[in-house]
């Protein structure tokens, strides 16, 4: 059956308009019927189970801190025993930095969870850290560590003394060193995933450090008694998403899982990185670009100017058709 070229694109605006109407209006969703149907499409959330033979052994780009050793926090309580909650320290606008892969990340806050929310080869930490960064974008990004028992921190005592017990408690430290967060060995596990709290944004950076830190009993145990049934979110499915690790000799990646990764770089489907080597089992070095930054997901007004776009085009085709005399059809 034939229709002709012009008929074809006076159609193309009114399809434009329907397939416009029938886009969910992320915007307008709102309660948690919204954030279930959300979350039956989403495939890249947080947390994960890091798991040697899901992991990719290489050469990542260095993580380079700029912390405050003296700055002031804001600690709350937002919400305890809800299990969705927090002991949230807030800091002040340029205390601490994180630049790596050419980008900057400001530090915003750091809270904590129990018990961790990201596993090791299954095993969960009594404890795991966030602290939260974004750029100049609003891309956000979570460096995070596990906490595991072990000798008194006394960097952490001035927070864990002084646990606010509710909502309306605010604890204001008038100076804590953040490089104290840290460790001494930043080797990490890198993957890109989701917020372990709603609304379980999807784009977000995860730097996991692979160096515990430690608390003492004393001190998880001040935390738990505020959420009795922790506050962690369950580990997520990959769902196909490849760890990148510098930890020597952790993954255990199979051929087939690297092949995978030398694929996707192949077709460009490894975006937004700096070059970098993946050494493979076999000892040969690829060539491709780290997967860390946020994709970009297009807005309703990007398929508005769409429509106008197709809408313009057949306007000035009718023009040329009317001014020419062409005519003719395709199959």
């Amino acid at each position: 059956m034939k229709m002709s070229f012009l008929r074809s694109l006076q159609l193309v605006p009114i399809v434009s308009a329907f397939f416009l109407l029938a886009l969910p209006d992320a915007k307008a969703e709102k309660g948690q019927d919204s954030i279930a149907a959300m979350l039956a499409v989403m495939e890249s959330q947080s947390p994960v189970d890091i798991r040697s033979e899901n992991a990719v052994f290489q050469k990542l780009p260095a993580l380079k801190f700029d912390f405050s050793s003296g700055t002031p926090l804001s600690v709350i309580n937002n919400g305890s025993p809800d299990e969705e909650k927090t002991i949230r320290a807030n800091v002040p606008l340029d205390a601490g930095s994180l630049k790596f892969s050419g980008n900057k990340w400001d530090l915003a806050q750091f809270h904590f969870h129990a018990p961790s929310e990201h596993l090791l080869n299954g095993h969960a930490s009594d404890m795991e850290m966030h602290l939260v960064f974004s750029d100049s974008q609003d891309h956000l990004l979570v460096v995070s560590r596990w906490i595991e028992e072990g000798a008194f921190n006394s960097a952490l005592d001035p927070i864990f003394s002084h646990l606010p017990q509710t909502t309306t408690e605010q604890l204001d430290i008038a100076s804590f060193n953040l490089n104290t967060l840290l460790p001494g060995n930043l080797e990490s596990f890198r993957y890109t995933g989701s917020l372990t709290t709603p609304p379980f944004t999807e784009g977000v950076n995860w730097i996991q450090l692979a160096q515990p830190l430690n608390l003492s009993g004393g001190q998880i145990d001040a935390f738990n008694a505020l959420f009795p049934d922790g506050n962690t979110r369950e580990a997520q499915p990959l769902n196909g998403r490849v760890i990148l690790t510098d930890v020597p000799g952790f993954a255990t990646t199979d051929p087939a899982l690297e092949a995978d990764l030398l694929l996707q770089a192949e077709l460009g489907l490894i975006p937004h990185g700096d070059a970098h080597e993946i050494q493979l089992l076999d000892g040969k070095v690829m060539s491709a670009s780290e997967p860390m930054l946020v994709t970009a997901v297009p807005e309703p007004e990007s398929y508005l100017m769409l429509l106008a776009g197709l809408g313009l085009m057949g306007f000035i085709v009718r023009r040329r058709v009317a001014k020419e005399g062409l005519t003719g059809s395709f199959a």
